[in-house]
């Protein structure tokens, strides 16, 4: 290659870069210019839309997709007055949103987030600031948004959404922060605020963000919060790491709220876990007083004395067996009064004997190997007793039937007893009947009509 073909070369080369550069930044310009023209068409839809919102509704979705555009461009990103428009932009479209739903309950919202969106344009109007303007702008914007996310918040807690809702009610306090921080009124009360704290903790147990809600909860300990289940979330919080701390929060909360039935009913589940079966059956009588129609009170504390008429029996205590005995009967009953149907009451009863009975079938297999006169007249004695609870057992584990064919224990009381009735027919029916309630077919109906 001589000289003349390398300058030739290398000047075509330089020329065809030249022209790409100028290319280049022409694009550059052109994108600039589309950016900054799409930032006014904004402002200007926006404008439109506020001078009259019913008839120019159109005008504000152009806005948001003008925004949009606008703000991928550096130079409009760069400037907080972009931002605070959008903030705007995005307020009013939280706000028609909010009147639509009002107006028509299963109206779908323009933008879903629209108010988190208001909310997140305006911080970066305020982290952008170099003027006045642009704070005031802001805060004005947040200040007017702050309703707008409770209420967001609160219809995602509504709609069980816990995670959603949790950022929610924190963007609301956060909201509520910024605008304290900075020396600005708040819309919100003092009260509001601690309630928009609480919610936070709420949702945020129900979604498993146990240490952001953990935050929530100790500043409402610390305000003296006077909400009840503050303590209680404390106290689930902490049951399966810190069982001190959380028994700590539980005496806290039953000590300042001595009559929080929710609180006794926690500290009475936290004794039902302990085993701790003496002393839950002054917690029961105490939520009986407060509850007297609730049956469910009432069957746990038969099961309390249930219990503890079995602990008695293995102690050998029989004075003090029967008496739990009694106490369990008495109030499996009075839940069944309450709820004539209720089959968990119903079938208590049932087993109540057939446990009773149960015990005395072991003291006869041992009566079996006498075969003195007075062996066999207490083996007789003892097994007409045995048959006898078994008898008293049997309606209700019918009665259980009919409620639920399918319920696997029942099946099996009912078939044990037939076999010891030496019904052996009802027998194999129920042993069938367990068959099917363990297979994908089930019980269509139930034995007992």
């Amino acid at each position: 290659m001589n000289v003349k073909q390398f300058e030739s070369q290398f000047t075509m080369k330089n020329y065809a870069l030249l022209i790409l550069f100028v290319l280049g930044a022409v694009a550059f310009g052109q994108a600039q210019d589309d950016a900054s023209r799409n930032y006014k068409k904004a402002t200007r839809a926006l404008g439109a839309y506020n001078l009259d919102p019913n008839a120019n509704s159109a005008k504000l979705d152009e806005a948001v997709e003008m925004i949009n555009s606008s703000l991928t461009a550096p130079e409009i990103a760069a400037d907080p007055a972009s931002w605070n428009t959008k903030g705007s932009i995005m307020l009013e479209v939280a706000n028609r949103d909010y009147l639509n739903k009002l107006k028509n309950p299963g109206a779908k919202p323009a933008v879903p987030d629209a108010a988190y969106q208001g909310f997140a344009a305006f911080k970066k109007g305020l982290e952008l600031a170099t003027k006045k303007y642009h704070r005031t702008d802001a805060y004005n914007g947040i200040s007017s948004l702050l309703g707008l996310l409770n209420n967001e918040a609160i219809t995602e807690y509504q709609q069980q959404k816990n995670a959603e809702a949790f950022v929610s009610f924190s963007n609301v306090i956060e909201a509520h922060n910024i605008l304290v921080d900075a020396g600005e009124k708040s819309p919100l009360e003092d009260a509001q605020v601690k309630d928009a704290m609480f919610s936070a903790a709420l949702t945020g147990m129900l979604a498993d963000k146990k240490a952001e809600s953990l935050v929530f909860l100790n500043k409402l300990v610390d305000a003296k919060y006077e909400n009840p289940y503050v303590y209680d979330l404390l106290y689930n919080a902490f049951i399966d790491s810190d069982k001190e701390k959380a028994v700590s929060y539980l005496e806290k909360g039953r000590s300042l709220y001595p009559d929080e039935i929710s609180l006794l009913f926690t500290e009475i589940n936290h004794y039902l876990r302990e085993g701790r079966m003496d002393e839950l059956v002054g917690k029961l009588k105490m939520a009986i007083e407060k509850e007297p129609e609730n049956k469910s009170l009432y069957l746990t504390l038969g099961n309390v004395y249930d219990n503890l008429f079995q602990k008695a029996l293995e102690g050998k205590d029989q004075a003090a067996a029967d008496k739990h005995f009694e106490e369990a009967l008495k109030y499996y009953q009075q839940a069944l009064s309450k709820d004539e149907n209720y089959t968990d009451a119903i079938y208590s009863i049932g087993a109540l004997y057939y446990n009773k009975a149960a015990v005395y079938t072991q003291e006869l297999s041992v009566l079996a190997d006498d075969y003195s006169k007075e062996g066999l007249k207490k083996y007789d004695a003892l097994k007409e007793k045995v048959n006898g609870e078994f008898d008293k057992a049997l309606p209700y584990f019918q009665k259980a039937e009919k409620v639920d064919p399918n319920d696997l224990n029942t099946l099996i009381a009912l078939k044990e007893i037939y076999a010891r009735k030496n019904d052996l027919e009802l027998s194999n029916e129920f042993k069938n009947r367990i068959d099917r309630a363990q297979s994908d077919d089930k019980n269509p109906t139930s034995y007992f009509k």
